[in-house]
């Protein structure tokens, strides 16, 4: 009975040093990071800030792609970063995209969140090339 016991202990160490999802820190939801950004994102049904962690990321995701829309609406001064398709995507397919761009692209982890979200979203969804510029220098004049 008692090697039966040992051998359960030690199944279970070993187990518990397999690599699984990590789980969302404190620190997450401070740090401002694209690497924090995609951790909350990605946070899974077992894990006890997944509440949280998705509300913020959804929140993040749809306030920077709110801003981008703002600041590039027609006749604006700042050329669209990312153009998004017709119908747009589900926030859903946002969230897995930008974790899986995360993952693969791990040299913009300690850029700052929203520059994580606009290169993920520009390269997922680059605008069209233009044939007339949308952008004009300080101070030039239409005519």
């Amino acid at each position: 009975m008692r090697a039966m016991g040992i051998a359960a202990l030690a199944a279970g160490l070993c187990l518990s040093a397999l690599p699984g999802q990590a789980q969302v820190l404190p620190d997450n939801f401070v740090g401002g990071r694209t690497s924090d950004l995609a951790a909350l994102c990605a946070a899974g049904p077992g894990d006890p800030n997944v509440t949280s962690a998705v509300n913020y990321c959804h929140g993040f995701l749809l306030a920077t792609g709110q801003f981008h829309a703002e600041v590039t609406q027609p006749g604006a001064r700042v050329k669209p970063m990312f153009c998004l398709p017709s119908p747009r995507p589900e926030v859903t397919t946002v969230v897995s995209g930008f974790v899986a761009w995360a993952r693969a692209n791990q040299q913009f982890a300690s850029t700052s969140a929203v520059e994580g979200v606009v290169r993920y979203a520009t390269d997922a969804w680059p605008c069209p090339p233009s044939s007339t510029p949308q952008r004009r220098t300080r101070g030039a004049r239409t005519q």
